[in-house]
């Protein structure tokens, strides 16, 4: 990869590494698409806009359970308790605003 900014030092590490044969005639590195899938993802939770919290949640869960998750954390709790909460908004698994 690093073989058209750096040719020269490229070319070096190749052959110390023990090809023989150039890293211009190698073909480009093809990737896997499933070793880029996250398991799990981090979430931020606002409560009436403003950051209260980040929890680590897996990757497939569905949107009421995310939206359970955040309104069950200890930090979320503490803005929210005797409040009514009007609104929870999801944004695409990243996000969850609370509005009370």
């Amino acid at each position: 990869l690093l073989s058209p900014i750096v040719p020269h030092i490229s070319e070096e590490i190749w052959a110390a590494l023990g090809n023989t044969q150039s890293i211009l005639l190698e073909s480009w590195p093809i990737f896997q698409e499933e070793a880029l899938a996250e398991e799990e993802r981090l979430v931020v939770v606002q409560v009436n806009g403003k950051l209260r919290s980040r929890i680590t949640v897996p990757s497939d869960m569905e949107r009421d359970a995310l939206e359970k998750r955040a309104l069950e954390d200890d930090r979320v709790l503490k803005f929210i308790s005797g409040k009514t909460v009007r609104k929870v908004i999801v944004v695409g698994k990243k996000l969850v605003n609370i509005v009370v």
